[in-house]
């Protein structure tokens, strides 16, 4: 009992850091890259922290797999290379008995990771999805702008001096669109002041600008024309970005295998299945590969543990394209991928607990 705490102790902090390692990087990434959305008026700042809670699921998701497959490899490899090891198989814990504990902590992450998948992951992304449409939705456009900088939204550049704090008003506005009509031409409008309004019975969304000019002309040519205006419409459309869509991973599980059928859904029902599948095998091929000889290096498996894993999780994505675009029928899908993980895992834990290593 003793040596099981301990064995257990030692693989779940291995596992618990490197985790938080790799988590705490794809969060930074995922930062950065919601930043430059909200710097380039794409993204309302105010939801950042919220969108990001909901990344953190997903990934934790994706990277639970590859934490536990090089915690464990680090694990046993330091007790392998500190002869603990040793030690410990000659107390009666056989190779076999190890292997059965760490089969028993990757079912346990097999199930977490199936339960995220399937269930939690497509409620979040739901949720992502309809913030965000709500953040990029014309009614909330001011709060998209950032006072003092000029943006694109869609085919337009907009500027604002400065926005008040209910964000229902804008200061010193600065519009300007390319004409569909003649790409060399341009309108520009600038207004005092600038504010959203909803027609009754119209489908778009309209920005009243106040107290400006409206000029409209080819840049470089003196054929221009100037309007003042006391009040002037510019139509907002309501045509919202890709992001905005309810997307595939927002699916419910149980519609996926009720419209299998369908190639798109096919693909992303056995992605999510292949994730806790590959938390367990990984965990099981993490056993043979954290075997480290006397006076050997204890992260030298680690290269062809890392390059076995580029291989799996690469062939996954493109087992999964080639699902998408019907170039391989459903029923085979991406279960190949995981059927040679699994002759490999089974070759190497017979080599093991024959007493062959690599």
């Amino acid at each position: 009992m003793i040596i099981l705490r301990y064995l257990t102790k030692e693989v779940l902090n291995a596992v618990l850091g490197v985790t938080l390692i790799l988590l705490l990087i794809l969060l930074s990434d995922q930062l950065v890259r919601f930043l430059s959305y909200a710097a380039a008026g794409k993204l309302s700042a105010n939801i950042l922290l919220q969108l990001m809670g909901f990344e953190i699921p997903y990934l934790l998701a994706l990277l639970l797999p590859l934490g536990l497959y090089l915690g464990i490899i680090m694990a046993y490899g330091r007790l392998y290379a500190d002869n603990e090891m040793l030690v410990i198989q000659g107390s009666g814990f056989s190779p076999r008995r190890l292997l059965n504990l760490t089969a028993l902590l990757g079912a346990i992450a097999a199930i977490f990771v199936a339960i995220l998948m399937l269930w939690m992951n497509p409620l979040i992304a739901n949720k992502k999805a309809q913030l965000m449409a709500h953040s990029l939705s014309p009614d909330n456009i001011l709060e998209t702008l950032i006072p003092g900088r000029f943006q694109v939204s869609g085919d337009r550049v907009i500027y604002v001096e400065s926005i008040s704090r209910k964000h229902n008003i804008a200061k010193n506005v600065f519009i300007a669109e390319q004409k569909k009509s003649d790409t060399n031409a341009w309108s520009v409008v600038s207004a005092r002041e600038g504010y959203l309004t909803k027609i009754p019975n119209a489908a778009e969304n309209y920005m009243v600008a106040t107290d400006g000019f409206r000029y409209e002309g080819v840049p470089g040519e003196n054929a221009f024309t100037i309007i003042q205006f006391k009040k002037y419409q510019v139509r907002i459309p309501t045509t919202l970005p890709v992001t905005q869509r309810i997307e595939q991973e927002a699916i419910p599980s149980a519609q996926l295998l009720r419209e299998y059928e369908r190639s798109a859904n096919a693909a992303e029902l056995q992605w999510r299945i292949s994730m806790p599948l590959s938390a367990f095998l990984l965990v099981l091929l993490a056993v043979p590969l954290s075997y480290v000889r006397p006076r050997q290096g204890r992260f030298l498996h680690f290269f062809p543990a890392i390059l076995l894993y580029i291989i799996y999780i690469n062939l996954l994505f493109v087992a999964r394209d080639w699902v998408t675009q019907k170039m391989v029928p459903s029923y085979i899908g991406m279960w190949w991928v995981h059927l040679v993980m699994l002759v490999l895992v089974i070759v190497l834990l017979r080599r093991q607990l024959n007493g062959k290593y690599l």
